[in-house]
């Protein structure tokens, strides 16, 4: 995934950062229990918020410790794994298998050569997740193959692209139990995928255009691979504002977990604080830090 959904951490309260440390391993350690060590590789900010947003309102997390690669020495704490992480963990694995397979058929040599073997790698993982979550699955696999056309005819609608990814993410609200909670869920689901794949446009934009590489933006605003006019840019923003405003009035609907206080923070700082990231050429360091995580993180 893209490592774009994260909180703001300046306005957590020590005790709250640790608790977002913690789920963060915790779904790590799911992909461990399920899906073999290999699998707690493709752990990220992303689905971690996924987990603890399906996490059910009374729910209390068990604090557990154990060792990873990250820190073999010395135990680590995570919070044990439930039917919200395990939910994650296999649309972790999903994504991520599509991911490299699309990587496999339309990227360069050296994407090729990592994706071709992580995708056969991943490939009994992905049977065993597609399994327990088929709708999310073939969800994914359909909108996957509607994008990927879409990138193929260099289609100009920013919409109609965006669309196709907001609405895999709006499929993982099938892992809240009520129907209520479902619905609220796929609204915010669906427009922070939204927001996710807008915001990495921008992200990648100057790559795109040097790579001859798709990218909406490009064909939106006819630049050619030029440098996003001040107009284009306030345009983009503010369409992705709007799209933070609706992921909030949809989480102000949603019944109010344990991580309640994390949640906030990532919906109304979090977003903003990574929009301005990217727009202010930083984007780099947030994909560098979601794979870092882990090896950075001291206990």
């Amino acid at each position: 995934m893209f490592g774009y959904v994260r909180p703001y951490k300046p306005e957590l309260k020590v005790k709250e950062y640790e608790m977002f440390r913690a789920a963060y391993c915790g779904l790590c350690w799911s992909l461990k229990e399920k899906y073999g060590g290999i699998a707690r590789y493709i752990v990220n900010y992303d689905l971690t918020f996924l987990a603890m947003l399906l996490t059910e309102r009374d729910c209390e997390p068990q604090v557990c410790r154990g060792r990873c690669p990250a820190s073999p020495c010395r135990k680590k704490q995570y919070l044990s794994s439930g039917k919200a992480f395990e939910t994650a963990a296999d649309c972790s694995v999903i994504l991520t298998y599509w991911k490299l397979k699309d990587s496999a058929q339309d990227g360069g040599f050296k994407e090729k050569l990592v994706s071709l073997p992580g995708a056969a790698l991943l490939k009994s993982r992905y049977k065993k997740a597609a399994a327990a979550q088929p709708e999310f699955a073939e969800t994914a696999r359909a909108m996957l193959h509607e994008l990927a056309e879409l990138e193929k005819s260099r289609n100009a609608s920013l919409d109609a692209v965006a669309d196709k990814f907001a609405k895999i993410l709006e499929a993982a609200a099938v892992g809240a139990e009520a129907d209520s909670e479902r619905r609220v869920l796929g609204q915010l689901l669906y427009h922070l995928g939204r927001w996710i794949y807008i915001l990495d446009t921008v992200d990648d934009y100057s790559e795109d255009a040097k790579r001859g590489s798709y990218n909406p933006l490009i064909y939106r605003f006819e630049t050619g691979g030029a440098s996003l006019t001040e107009e284009q840019r306030k345009m983009i923003e503010s369409t992705l504002r709007h799209s933070e405003g609706l992921i909030s009035s949809a989480y102000e609907l949603k019944n109010k977990n344990v991580y309640d206080q994390i949640l906030s923070n990532i919906i109304y700082l979090g977003l903003e604080n990574v929009r301005e990231m990217v727009f202010q050429g930083r984007g780099g360091e947030l994909k560098y830090t979601n794979t870092m995580h882990r090896s950075r993180s001291k206990e």
